[in-house]
């Protein structure tokens, strides 16, 4: 697998001065070399032959240079930080290549000017020299503009990945259901049933109406504060429905104006979840007192029970999660007290 990832990411980098349209800018750079060092540097008409020795024959060295530079040098000295053996390499090919360009053209090149053939080496060096540095430093940047572009594409698309991962988190936040719960629920359910309880009929649509509150609320953005209470009210009812069972009571007290509001869906449903997974097997008393004010929802829950390692391990969950997706407008705490009470504080902001 890590040989894989290897690969991949050194295909990228080899490839990242051609993709994404940036070859064309090495079909620029070409063309300016084809003007400047052929169409308008030799004397006389521009022939089949002149292109051939002067453009694709003159430059084959320094193409080597330039994509050995940068397809190879590059991708696996620089961007690996081996910059001492980078560098080292650039130079003996800054010099070397040069030296070779001198003797290569000796014996392949034909120009129309043939004064370089009858320099002497010194001078025809020296000459590729200044000729390499000056291209190559055009070149460098032109990759450094490559690399810019690259990296505010790359950006982009970490971005857009992040949006992509906080709304599978916010979807599985929405449809997620607690194995725990749900089993016990069901069990609930049929025991209900079997004893041919007087409130299984009310239990059932209670859960129904719960349940079909989740599949609706995956599909919005937000939920009408309205909504949102609704369904905390059925599941308080619902779990009051078998308090002889989960010992648990939940008592609510709501203050504030709760039209034309919205809120993160299912976020007050999802945080009595763990409260129910949490089973005690003495009576337990959960107050909550939930205040709602123009910008956000305060609410206060006094759990009579000193909270196992289970259940604040849930909460501490819920208290990330949510503080992932709607960031510093989520306030969450919570604590297990000297008088074996658990105090859970929570701040959730609200829409008009």
């Amino acid at each position: 697998m890590a040989n894989i990832v290897e690969l991949e990411i050194n295909k990228k980098n080899r490839l990242v001065y051609f993709s994404r349209y940036r070859w064309l800018a090495h079909v620029g750079y070409w063309i300016w070399v084809l003007v400047v060092g052929t169409l308008t540097s030799v004397k006389g008409p521009i022939t089949a032959s002149v292109l051939y020795n002067h453009f694709l024959l003159d430059n084959i060295p320094i193409a080597i240079f330039f994509y050995t530079y940068c397809l190879f040098l590059i991708p696996y000295f620089f961007k690996r930080n081996k910059n001492m053996l980078f560098w080292t390499i650039v130079l003996a090919c800054y010099f070397i290549i040069p030296a070779l360009d001198v003797f290569y053209h000796n014996a392949f090149v034909t120009l129309s000017q043939p004064q370089r053939n009858r320099s002497t080496f010194a001078i025809a060096y020296g000459g590729n020299l200044g000729g390499y540095l000056l291209n190559f430093l055009i070149f460098s940047i032109i990759l450094f503009f490559m690399e810019k572009n690259e990296e505010g594409h790359t950006d982009l698309e970490l971005e857009k990945e992040q949006q992509e991962i906080e709304q599978v988190k916010l979807d599985m936040l929405k449809t997620n259901i607690s194995p725990d719960f749900l089993m016990r629920s069901l069990a609930q359910l049929k025991q209900s049933a079997t004893d041919m309880t007087e409130s299984t009929p009310e239990a059932i649509l209670t859960f129904s109406d719960l349940l079909r509150y989740r599949l609706y609320s995956k599909r919005k953005q937000s939920a009408k504060l309205n909504e949102e209470l609704d369904a905390l009210q059925s599941f308080i009812h619902f779990i009051d429905l078998n308090k002889h069972n989960n010992n648990l009571t939940i008592n609510i007290h709501i203050q504030g104006d709760t039209d034309h509001k919205s809120i993160a869906p299912l976020a007050l449903v999802n945080i009595l979840e763990p409260f129910c997974k949490a089973h005690s097997n003495q009576p337990v008393v959960l107050n909550m007192i939930l205040l709602i004010e123009d910008h956000s929802i305060l609410l206060e829950m006094d759990y009579s029970l000193r909270a196992n390692p289970i259940l604040l391990a849930d909460l501490q969950e819920y208290g990330e999660n949510y503080k992932q997706l709607y960031g510093e407008s989520v306030k969450f705490h919570f604590e297990n007290c000297e008088d074996e009470r658990c105090l859970i504080s929570l701040t959730l902001p609200v829409e008009d």
